[in-house]
């Protein structure tokens, strides 16, 4: 008896034992994963999307074996998704903010925006288009930047696909009606494109010969006078201010012939490794000479300050050792470029200036065009080899911002021209 009740009170206390796990409990346990729906399971998700669309990467890489091996060292019980799974959220993602981004926009009366159209390496094509707000938070005033689109762009780039993309974007957003200014850059497509889109914004210095009544605008009332100005206030184009700056310095940064000398120098740095290990012994590997690049006046800067960095003497020793006495340098050519460097900085510097995406660039722009102006005109007594290119530079500075030299009574007005960059806004 003594036994079986010892029996009886084992397997009493095995039936009072806790309640079994759930099915989901006992799944996760026996196959060692977490499930879809588990928190961490979606937290190390949500993490990799939003990574890997801060740098860049390509979703094919979840597909990676080692990076399927890293997340088994991050956390054994990950399950790693599929390829065509991280699409789908990355596509949810991207509706979830555009849906986000029109609400913001809604209560916005007024945007401005930017266009810019380019090829990348592959010559494939691509229009981008970012939208510009005022927002007050709280006794805050802050500037809201958001890129609208950055779509392919195939076939041809003429002003009229490239208005019909621009007003199917500007639809989307519901945001026509709201745009106070439109920057571009200075290329006739892009001009003619919003000539089209906007036509009353053509800019035609006779737009009075159009009318079919030439006495229309002596006829309105000053109501009408009113709301006819209001209406030719908005949707005005501006020139890009860094790339107007980019024209004025290539219309003159030939005069200096020896950036063609210069610019052979860094082709052959960047395209013959027997040429790259002589220089790297002699200079070390961290010194190197850019490649500009045409569409940016400002990285033929960036290799013009590199090359007095070197020694002249050790440059042309480099030079003959690699059989290209050629592309030596003379005491003037090496002069020339010290020089070059000194004219072209600030112009550098006004162009970083007025590219910033936190603060309102556009009120940089009048102080940078007089300092540059009041800069050549300083260089002009110091100059010994580029007194010509300083001459170019003022002259095309002048045509450029003509409007702005105007306003602050440093030009005379001509009659029968609108100027560039004459709007109010810039003051």
């Amino acid at each position: 008896m003594k036994v079986r009740f010892e029996e009886y009170q084992m397997n009493k206390s095995i039936i009072n034992e806790p309640q079994q796990p759930s099915i989901s409990q006992f799944l996760d346990s026996r196959v060692g994963h977490y499930s879809m729906s588990h928190p961490q399971q979606k937290a190390i998700t949500n993490a990799i999307l939003s990574d890997f669309i801060d740098c860049n990467f390509p979703l094919s890489i979840v597909e990676n074996k080692s990076f399927r091996h890293f997340l088994t060292v991050f956390d054994s019980k990950y399950s790693p998704v599929c390829h065509r799974t991280l699409t789908s959220k990355t596509e949810n993602l991207a509706e979830e903010r555009r849906s986000k981004l029109k609400t913001q926009l809604s209560k916005i009366d007024h945007v401005s925006v930017t266009v810019d159209i380019w090829s990348d390496r592959k010559m494939r094509g691509f229009l981008g288009v970012t939208v510009h707000w005022i927002e007050k938070e709280a006794e805050r005033i802050q500037l809201k930047t958001n890129l609208l689109a950055c779509n392919r762009f195939k076939g041809s780039h003429t002003a009229e696909r490239i208005c019909d993309q621009f007003e199917e974007i500007c639809d989307e957003y519901n945001i026509k009606d709201k745009l106070d200014y439109i920057i571009t850059d200075n290329a006739a497509n892009m001009r003619k494109a919003f000539s089209v889109c906007f036509p009353s914004e053509q800019e035609d210095d006779d737009d009075r010969d159009h009318l079919d009544d030439p006495e229309l605008w002596c006829d309105l009332t000053l109501e009408d006078q009113q709301t006819v100005d209001a209406a030719m206030a908005k949707k005005q184009r501006l020139h890009c201010f860094a790339h107007t700056l980019q024209l004025v310095v290539k219309e003159t940064k030939m005069a200096c012939p020896s950036l063609s000398k210069l610019s052979k120098l860094s082709s052959l740095l960047h395209t013959s490794t027997t040429f790259k290990d002589v220089f790297d012994s002699e200079f070390g590997e961290q010194k190197g000479i850019p490649a500009a690049v045409n569409t940016r006046w400002n990285s033929t800067l960036r290799q013009v300050k590199a090359v007095p960095q070197c020694d002249l003497l050790k440059l042309c020793a480099v030079l003959q050792k690699a059989g290209h006495k050629e592309l030596s340098f003379t005491p003037r050519e090496w002069n020339l470029l010290k020089e070059l460097v000194d004219i072209l900085k600030p112009f550098g510097e006004a162009t970083d200036l007025t590219q910033g995406e936190k603060v309102v660039t556009i009120s940089a722009v009048v102080p940078s065009v007089w300092s540059l102006n009041h800069h050549l005109e300083k260089l002009k007594p110091q100059i010994r080899f580029l007194s010509s290119m300083v001459r170019s530079l003022q002259a095309s500075l002048s045509k450029r911002f003509l409007g702005i030299f105007i306003n602050v009574k440093m030009a005379r007005t001509q009659d029968g021209i609108t100027a560039p960059h004459s709007d109010p806004v810039y003051l």
